[in-house]
């Protein structure tokens, strides 16, 4: 076996333990040894979107998100980030559902014997949000027009109604029929762990988020809220499920993708070439954002702003 490739990286803008970051490293683990360190000379820099620290490094910037931020390729040599987007070698579609692991190996795994599922199942709905601030209002929607059918467990801290926030989100979420799966925020690519937990959970996943979720996923296996013109329509089609067990029991035979494979974007080999394609290439030619004149004005523009969150409107 040949020896790993060392690489210098700094990770930037990720918050305190750079957990985002961090987790495209596996991709590649097999093939490189990284140091990483703080050094604004670093070859490489992993940033993300809580700042714009990594103005201040020199090195070929990879930027990661596990939120609905777009690629700034101003700022980025490249990125990967939830956008259906081409852009030559410098971009690289990874929704945050692929980094879950526990979870996104149940969407790979063969479907759990029915019988042992329904065992565990002793109640309607459960729901597990903590974000309290600036989400999607169809979050409330939702959860208000199904509870006038049955009542929601939130095991969250956002409507908490079973006594606390709850310790193991997957454990909690077992014991119930259905889940809710409900993104922040409703954009095409937008597809985070909330999906793959409820699948984790052996339950049926009540989603809305990403309106082009059925490219990748069966839409056989679980309630999709875009498929709904009102909220009155979504619950009475949770209710015929709720109250038919055939038809219950038909769902949970689904496999979670469509063809019953999961995509070839979403392999691993997927990104490990696109990683590889960066560090492999000689350092200067690994460059591809515009590192002269124009490119230094909007570096300098950027520098001078202070970065924060905008609330939507």
């Amino acid at each position: 076996m040949s020896a790993k490739v060392k690489k210098r990286i700094a990770l930037v803008d990720a918050g305190p333990k750079a957990e985002i970051l961090r987790a495209v490293l596996p991709f590649i683990e097999d093939q490189y040894e990284f140091e990483i360190t703080d050094d604004r000379d670093a070859e490489y820099v992993l940033h993300s979107c809580f700042g714009n620290d990594v103005l201040k490094y020199s090195g070929i910037r990879i930027f990661v998100t596990g939120e609905y931020v777009t690629p700034n390729f101003n700022i980025s040599d490249y990125a990967l980030a939830f956008d259906h987007l081409e852009f030559g070698d410098r971009y690289c579609r990874l929704p945050l559902i692929k980094l879950f692991c526990d979870a996104y190996a149940s969407l790979v795994a063969p479907r759990t014997d029915i019988d042992t599922t329904l065992k565990n199942k002793t109640g309607f709905c459960a729901y597990v949000m903590s974000n309290t601030k600036n989400s999607a209002p169809e979050r409330e929607r939702i959860v208000d027009a199904l509870n006038q059918y049955k009542a929601i467990d939130c095991g969250g801290k956002w409507r908490n109604n079973v006594g606390g926030p709850v310790a193991d989100k997957i454990a909690f979420q077992s014991k119930y029929k259905f889940v809710l799966a409900i993104e922040n925020y409703s954009a095409p690519g937008y597809l985070t762990e909330k999906f793959a937990q409820a699948a984790q959970s052996n339950a049926i996943p009540i989603y809305w988020g990403d309106p082009t979720i059925t490219q990748y996923m069966n839409p056989k296996a679980f309630v999709n809220c875009h498929d709904f013109d009102t909220e009155e329509n979504l619950v009475s089609h949770i209710r015929r499920l709720d109250t038919n067990e055939q038809a219950y029991r038909a769902m949970l035979t689904e496999p979670w993708f469509k063809q019953e494979q999961e995509p070839n974007d979403w392999q691993d080999a997927t990104f490990a070439r696109f990683l590889c394609h960066i560090f492999n290439q000689p350092h200067k030619q690994a460059y591809r954002r515009n590192r002269s004149r124009w490119g230094i004005k909007t570096e300098k523009r950027n520098s001078q702003r202070p970065f924060k969150f905008f609330k939507r409107s």
